[in-house]
């Protein structure tokens, strides 16, 4: 048998592996080219809108002033360029809007239109035309002294000449404007005049207006080309991702450097497993012997490659048949027997037989007959093959080896193959996989992209939306401040008006109560009273209504009137109040003869109906604001200190007076009342008296039979002697700053809080609606409050000395309000403001004041008594930073 090629083993291909992972350029390209490439700029947009019959064309506001037309034509014949279209023709409107007069003059004065006959009013209006084509005329008349100057009219009939101009400029879109103003400012480039101020705040954008003074250009407002497209219909910017390029499809070649992996298709085969071995029962027979055994016989087949295996072997002459060629002998079959082997292109092929005791080297057509004399020939020669066929068997050993060990090469390169194959299989599968996961990926980034597109096209369109209205609001408020700003003026107009009326009417009644003989004088250097009628005082009172009467005590009532265009308070005194009428002339008198800051100014009387009319205080009594009534604000502290130096005040003022002082009787928080920024005023003198100094005392006073008075309040020495003295006053001043100090009810207060004062508990009695006392204060004013209401007269505190002295260290120390900026000070709590706020009124206030002022209800304004147009407060942080700025500085 042939050895066949070993290549045969190996096969001809391989699998290849994947190719490296590679980028994406469809994702790249999907995030270059996302954006939207069918957007197109304004300027393009705004190309392709065709002019309107407004373009083209210089228009010029002219007037019923002639020599202001004539300037601002002037300046437009030789400062304006032509028509491009028509060489150097300059084409002008002339723009004119006619007003009707409102009112007309009809004899000595002027007369509202409306009031006259039609026919007289056709009259008029014809005259007015007739004047107004005569003034056109002139115009015309002046253009044609330019050269090269085309002039047209156009003429509208408005009863504003602003609006008339705005509506024109809306009709005809005009976009070239030329229009007069007798003033403009210089650094925000915008004119002053009426019209032309309104002309600049309402015309469209698109429309170019050019502000003639004094024969020169003084300002100009551009054109906006934006605001004229801008209810054109734009076409929005769609950008698709749907003409990205898809992933390209899957190659499935591989480079060729994978393949050298498994081998190459030229790589020697192995041989093919060729082999036979065969055993055949023979034996050599000398002289006739018969057959033994058989023995063994071995056929090797070596073929190599381009070796044939039909070559023979020549030994001493005699060529050896091949195994084909040997015939049977005495019909006996005969395992023939073949040797083969290869060595360096030397093939051989030996085939004996031994059949019988006869030897058959040589195919049937040879003739070769043996003899004994050619056995011995024979013998050795068979040696010689016996000898090679053993040096074959060892060679076929080897090959043995060799073909073991390519099988187990080859079952090697098989187990690599089929271990190449799996991960080749695994390398596909993550490739198909991560390639899945990236389209999923690209389908959830165009969705996303899709998504955040379409929702920043909805906010574009709400912000959009929200800048239209901001504008319309400007332009309403803008409106509505030019409104406010004629009403103030107005309003101004009117206070000049009534002051003016006034004072004319003070004039009249100084006058009438000089001539007046019931007008009440009082001693030397007393004021003047003015007598009021009976009539006056019921029809101020609106006949003492109810409704009318804001407070009410033992002597009588009191009113709010309105009397000489001054708000009063009138008391009306009880006819059982009053003994006689010595008793009321003297009570006038003594009321009459005093002025000071810290006393209720008395205006007049009115003896028919036993009343007096004081000034008015809007703040009301200062027991109303310790007890929180109407739902008003409690006091601070340091208002409470300022308003007790103020009672103070009035008292050493009353006990100084010359030549006789004056002792009130009735000092308790509802005579005290509180006027404009809560400064304390005393009122209510209807037991007051005058203190007489005689031989036998030392102290002024006043003996009565009658005790009156208010329990708390009144003096214990006066209830058991009946006299009335200062020292009274300076007893109920000690109780009225007793209840500052702790707000609470007057009976049993000065034990109390001698008594807290002793425990070291002041601060538990203190009211804590005023805020954060100063220790130091208040112990001292605690000390003080007590010291005025000791029983022994002696042991009371001079006012004019020692109770100033305390009161006055107060006021001045450097957290006081009088030394804090005004605006620094919320007008309703009257402290330093913390969180200031705006109202709806423009006044500032404490965040949290008027934030309870509203809460509570209230619908009108705490400062002007107006409603309020909204409830919306707006922080003012430019205040609030300077409060904190100046806290921040030392205090002298």
């Amino acid at each position: 048998m042939a050895v066949a090629s070993a290549r045969s083993l190996l096969p001809s291909s391989s699998p290849l592996l994947p190719l490296p992972p590679q980028p994406l350029p469809g994702v790249e390209r999907m995030l270059v080219h996302g954006g939207s490439t069918g957007t197109r700029s304004l300027r393009e947009i705004g190309e392709e809108e065709d002019d309107d019959d407004g373009r083209g064309k210089t228009y010029v506001a002219v007037g019923k002033d002639f020599k202001g037309g004539k300037a601002n034509i002037q300046w437009a014949a030789r400062k304006l360029q032509p028509q491009p279209q028509q060489s150097d023709v300059k084409k002008l409107v002339l723009l004119h809007v006619h007003q009707p007069a409102d009112r007309i003059m009809s004899g000595f004065c002027k007369v509202p239109a409306k009031q006259l006959e039609e026919k007289e009013l056709r009259a008029y209006r014809k005259i007015e035309k007739d004047d107004m084509n005569k003034l056109l005329d002139q115009y015309l008349s002046y253009c044609r002294a330019f050269p090269k100057v085309q002039a047209e009219l156009l003429v509208i009939e408005k009863n504003s000449v602003a609006n008339g101009i705005v509506e024109l400029i809306d009709q005809h879109r005009i976009t070239k404007l030329v229009i007069g103003t007798s003033s403009f400012s210089a650094k925000r480039q915008v004119p002053k005049s009426k019209v032309s101020a309104i002309v600049h705040q309402q015309a469209k954008p698109y429309c170019q207006i050019l502000y003639i003074c004094k024969e020169a250009l003084a300002c100009t407002r551009e054109a906006n080309q934006f605001a004229e497209k801008a209810d054109s219909p734009r076409s929005s910017s769609r950008g698709s991702l749907s003409d990205q390029p898809e992933f390209p499809p899957r190659s499935a070649s591989f480079p060729s450097w994978y393949s050298g992996l498994l081998g190459s298709p030229d790589q020697q085969s192995l041989p093919p497993r060729s082999n036979s071995v065969s055993y055949s029962s023979s034996r050599y027979l000398e002289n006739g012997v018969e057959n033994k055994p058989p023995t063994r016989q071995h056929s090797v087949d070596v073929a190599p490659n381009g070796c044939s295996p039909n070559s023979s072997h020549h030994s001493n002459g005699v060529s050896s048949p091949t195994l084909t060629d040997l015939d049977t002998v005495d019909g006996s079959s005969s395992a023939p027997v073949s040797i083969s082997s290869s060595e360096e292109h030397q093939h051989s092929l030996v085939s004996y037989t031994v059949l019988n005791g006869n030897l058959y080297g040589l195919p049937s057509w040879t003739h070769l007959f043996f003899t004994e004399r050619t056995t011995t020939e024979f013998r050795s020669n068979l040696n010689d093959l016996q000898v090679e066929a053993n040096i074959q068997n060892d060679m076929f050993e080897q090959w043995q080896q060799v073909r073991n060990e390519l099988e187990r090469s080859r079952k090697e390169a098989t187990e690599g193959r089929q271990r190449a194959e799996r991960e080749l299989f695994e390398a596909s599968k993550m490739f198909r996989a991560r390639e899945n996961s990236l389209c999923k990926e690209k389908i959830e980034v165009e969705e996303r992209l899709t998504r955040e597109k379409a929702h920043l096209e909805k906010e574009h369109l709400q912000i959009y939306s929200e800048l239209q209205k901001a504008n319309e609001q400007r332009v309403e408020l803008e409106r509505k401040l030019m409104h406010v700003n004629s009403l103030i003026e107005e309003l101004q107009h009117v206070q000049g008006e009534l002051q003016r009326e006034k004072d004319n009417a003070v004039k009249q009644a100084e006058k009438m109560h000089q001539i007046n003989c019931n007008n009440v004088l009082c001693s030397t250097g007393a004021v003047a009273l003015t007598e009021f009628s009976y009539t006056e005082i019921k029809e101020a009172t609106n006949n003492f209504d109810e409704s009318k009467r804001i407070g009410h005590g033992g002597c009588g009532s009191v009113y709010k009137g309105f009397l000489c265009h001054t708000t009063v308070a009138i008391k009306k005194f009880n006819r059982e109040g009053i003994t006689g009428e010595k008793e009321f002339d003297d009570e006038v008198e003594t009321l009459g003869r005093m002025r000071h800051p810290n006393l209720v100014t008395l205006i007049g009387v009115c003896r028919e109906a036993k009343a007096l009319v004081y000034e008015f205080l809007p703040n009301g009594s200062l027991e109303d604001r310790l007890q929180c009534k109407h739902q008003t604000d409690p006091l601070s502290w340091r208002m409470r200190i300022r308003i007790a130096a103020d009672i103070c005040t009035a008292l050493i003022f009353l006990h100084s007076n010359k030549p006789k002082g004056i002792a009130h009787g009735d000092l308790k928080p509802d005579n005290v009342l509180l006027g404009d920024n809560f400064v304390g005023k005393l009122g209510d003198f209807g037991i007051s008296r005058q203190l007489n100094l005689t031989n036998t005392t030392i102290t002024p006073y006043h003996r009565t039979s009658q005790i009156k008075g208010t329990l708390g309040y009144m003096d214990p020495g006066y209830i058991a002697s009946g006299e009335l003295t200062a020292q009274y006053d300076v007893y109920s001043f000690g109780v009225v700053l007793l209840r500052l100090l702790t707000g609470k009810s007057p009976l049993g207060l000065p034990s109390e809080v001698e008594a807290a004062l002793n425990n070291e508990m002041l601060q538990e009695i203190i009211d804590a609606s005023a805020g954060e006392w100063p220790p130091e204060y208040t112990k001292k004013l605690a000390i003080l409050a007590l010291r005025c209401c000791r029983y022994d007269r002696k042991e009371r505190p001079d006012l004019a000395k020692e109770a100033w002295d305390v009161l006055q260290a107060m006021l001045n120390c450097p957290d006081n309000r009088s030394e804090t900026p005004s605006f620094f000070i919320c007008p309703m709590t009257q402290e330093i403001m913390r969180d200031p706020h705006i109202a709806a009124d423009g006044f500032t206030y404490e965040g949290e004041a008027i934030k309870d002022w509203l809460q509570r209800g209230h619908k009108m304004s705490p400062m002007t008594y107006l409603s309020f147009t909204h409830h919306e407060l707006i922080p003012n942080n430019a205040l609030r930073f300077a409060i904190q700025e100046w806290k921040k500085k030392p205090q002298l």
